[in-house]
């Protein structure tokens, strides 16, 4: 196992790794930048990182790509693992990707890591770094706006605003009522960070009475096999808004950027019934896993309630807990 440096660059282009040549080289040329900054600025947020599986002639056999969800770098997330498939033991080698990337990290507390369901190999690897399974999501990709059933109007309170500064606070509310609660307290995630994981274009549906965020379609810098990957949040109590509404703020935002990929929970069946009216293709089913490094001792001194829930709320995390409970149905 190598973090990867610029001597791998000519070697990336003959492996298997499942498209992910590109933002490899892309990293490669950026490590040593980006080093630099960091001695003249400590302050400076954490940047990805990447680390390769190499066969005894050198050859390329894996790859891990990690990214920090939040500036603080208190929480990271897995974003691409990538084991050749002519490699005899996979889930050896997905293993030990994990772990030297989960040890390459200084003082994150939690990490984040999607797999698709039959990806036996990464899974495994991941299972016996810690990860617990939170979510099974579907991935649905939508070829054309054409198919969008959205309305002309919308209701006189409702309004969409292009996602910005100035509205940050709102959507970070959303994504509050809307993320499941372990997942919210992992990712430690404030409206800066969502905004850097923000391409422009993205939009939010505001009730303009009641100052509130009622949906939005976030579309993400990261992208899923050649498409945009866009974040489709519902507040909870708007329901009602699965439908030409929705479909209307989907449009507004993704209208020049199809094809687009979204996620959906596997058990919110209106949803996905919702996403099939849109002209949406199903495609692969997908586990959200998490892995927390919290360790009671290692926290500042916090008040006694505060540190019992964070302890119920994130050690569950940890190996060898009993299982958390059910997520929110609506992503």
């Amino acid at each position: 196992m190598r973090p990867l440096g610029l001597q791998h660059l000519a070697r990336l282009s003959h492996a298997e790794l499942d498209g992910l040549h590109l933002r490899l080289q892309q990293l490669a040329l950026r490590r040593g930048p980006e080093q630099l900054l960091r001695l003249i600025d400590r302050q400076r947020p954490p940047t990805p990182l990447a680390w390769l599986a190499q066969g005894r002639n050198g050859e390329v056999n894996g790859a891990l790509i990690a990214e920090p969800c939040n500036r603080r770098g208190s929480c990271w997330r897995i974003d691409a693992l990538s084991i050749n498939a002519a490699v005899q033991s996979r889930s050896e080698a997905s293993v030990l990707l994990i772990r030297d990337a989960l040890s390459a990290v200084q003082g994150a507390l939690s990490w984040i890591a999607r797999a698709a369901i039959d990806d036996t190999a990464v899974l495994s690897g991941l299972r016996q770094q810690g990860f617990q399974t939170l979510q099974q999501q579907r991935l649905w990709r939508l070829e054309r706006a054409e198919s969008l059933l959205a309305c002309d109007a919308l209701p006189p309170q409702l309004q969409l605003q292009p996602l910005d500064r100035s509205n940050a606070a709102l959507l970070l509310q959303l994504e509050l009522s809307a993320t499941p609660a372990h997942l919210r307290q992992m990712q430690d995630l404030r409206s800066d960070d969502l905004l850097d994981d923000a391409q422009a274009g993205s939009l939010l549906l505001v009730d303009t009475q009641r100052h509130q965020a009622v949906a939005a379609a976030r579309l993400l810098r990261r992208s899923h096999a050649g498409t945009t990957e866009v974040e489709l949040s519902l507040h909870p109590a708007w329901a009602q808004l699965l439908g030409p509404p929705l479909a209307r703020l989907l449009l507004q935002a993704c209208s020049e950027r199809m094809p687009i990929t979204l996620r959906c929970d596997v058990r919110n069946n209106d949803g996905m019934a919702w996403l099939e009216q849109q002209g949406a293709i199903p495609g692969r089913e997908e586990l959200v896993l998490a892995r927390s490094l919290w360790r009671r001792q290692e926290l500042p001194a916090m008040g006694g309630l505060a540190s019992r829930t964070l302890e119920r709320l994130v050690g569950q995390l940890q190996p060898n807990q009993r299982p958390v409970p059910e997520a929110m149905l609506w992503r």
